[in-house]
């Protein structure tokens, strides 16, 4: 059975390109146009918060969709709800670019969230239906570099294109992505669910009641549940970060909205130097303990930026450099915190997966919205959100992965089973 099940999946591999592709879209379009914000503020006339809520809408939307398309993935198949996700994101970049006011943009954001998470659930799933258990760490280790890179690569685009052309031009960018990943899933993306677990038989598992017990069950599995929140709190730290920069940069630095470039860059190469630290220490150190290394770095990073503010060095380099080091803890969290959970699932790889994006971009909103209320300047809004979501993810590490292995996978992990 376990051979069969390896040839028919090996006619099935989706190529590494289009699930990067399809991961990377929408957390590019997260934050592409965060270096208009204050652009779009001075245009629509209304504060920065009040622009800030455009990433806050975006991340509900986009947390609350993937309940949804994960249960329906696993009904009707993989590649429909990635068609239909990539075709409500060309929608509400459309939207976008034509607003007028900010209840415009805000509808516009709405629709791109709802469909930008389809990329990141059907991703997740096709890895877990089609590639066989060897290589699944692997590769997803890749596939969510890529989502992680893919904010980080936004502004630096999107602070060019902002100064160049304008705030539209930034959405216009979205829509031709949209557009474009459209044709990629139509064209080269396979079916990778498995006809016999997918049809009008399965019309129950849509039913209120079964996705309650499918989403429930989730939380049985070891390490799941850690995993997801560790997950959920490190991805905070990206969105919070990302979109208070531009206040950080022409507000505390006093420096042009176009420094944002070089801002994202910094943040995108400590992002490959973890990236590239995880892959070589994948076959040394488990999973599990790459975890626990990049959650420490998270939170030295914001202990050092803390202490730079406190000190009055409020200069690029001095609030650069720490958050550069957190960015590498980041970059060995996500890949390896996901991979600790989609491992146990099998055909309800798609409910877990919508699982995982759900906590992941909730959290995510609550820290945008929280850094946004923080009474303090950027100076040390950053660092103290990082701070916070740092201690809260080494908390769950510790009770759990740390004081109670046996509830999680760490003994599985490490013995490369």
């Amino acid at each position: 059975m376990n051979i069969l099940r390896d040839s028919i999946n090996k006619s099935l591999l989706p190529a590494l390109w289009v699930l990067v592709l399809m991961v990377s879209v929408g957390p590019f379009g997260d934050t592409e146009y965060t270096p208009s914000l204050p652009r779009i503020a001075e245009e629509f006339g209304v504060g920065y918060g009040a622009v800030q809520q455009s990433m806050t809408v975006y991340l509900l939307a986009y947390a609350m969709a993937q309940l949804l398309y994960g249960p329906l993935s696993d009904r009707i198949g993989r590649k429909p709800v990635a068609l239909w996700g990539a075709l409500v994101f060309t929608l509400g970049s459309t939207v976008c670019w034509l607003s007028v006011d900010l209840p415009m943009l805000l509808a516009g954001r709405v629709l791109q969230g709802l469909g930008s998470c389809a990329g990141s659930v059907i991703s997740s799933a096709m890895v877990r239906d089609a590639y066989p258990k060897e290589r699944i760490q692997i590769v997803y280790t890749k596939i969510n570099a890529a989502f992680a890179l893919a904010p980080a690569i936004g502004p630096v685009v999107g602070a060019f294109v902002d100064d160049r052309y304008g705030w539209q031009a930034n959405m216009l960018i979205l829509l031709v992505l949209g557009s474009l990943l459209f044709l990629v899933v139509l064209l080269f993306a396979p079916e990778t669910r498995s006809p016999e677990t997918r049809g009008p038989e399965t019309k129950g598992q849509m039913a209120p009641r079964h996705l309650w017990r499918t989403y429930r069950s989730l939380f049985r599995q070891r390490g799941y549940l850690p995993a997801i929140l560790i997950n959920g709190l490190v991805i905070g730290v990206v969105y919070a970060s990302l979109t208070e920069a531009p206040a950080l940069v022409t507000k505390a630095l006093g420096l042009p909205s176009r420094w944002m470039a070089a801002v994202a860059g910094g943040v995108l190469v400590a992002f490959l130097a973890g990236s590239l630290g995880g892959i070589a220490l994948q076959n040394r150190v488990s999973p599990v303990k790459l975890v626990f290394l990049g959650l420490q770095l998270i939170l030295i990073g914001a202990l050092l930026q803390g202490a730079m503010g406190v000190l009055g060095k409020i200069d690029l380099a001095s609030m650069l450099l720490p958050i550069m080091l957190g960015y590498v803890g980041i970059a060995l969290v996500v890949p390896n915190a996901i991979g600790i959970a989609m491992r146990p699932f099998g055909d309800a790889a798609g409910a877990a997966s919508a699982m995982l994006g759900f906590s992941q971009m909730g959290i995510a909103a609550l820290a945008n919205a929280g850094v946004s209320l923080l009474p303090m300047g950027p100076v040390f809004a950053i660092p103290v959100m990082f701070a916070i979501l740092a201690v809260l993810g080494l908390m769950v590490y510790g009770s759990t992965f740390a004081l109670h292995p046996e509830r999680g996978t760490a003994e599985m992990v490490e013995s490369g089973e």
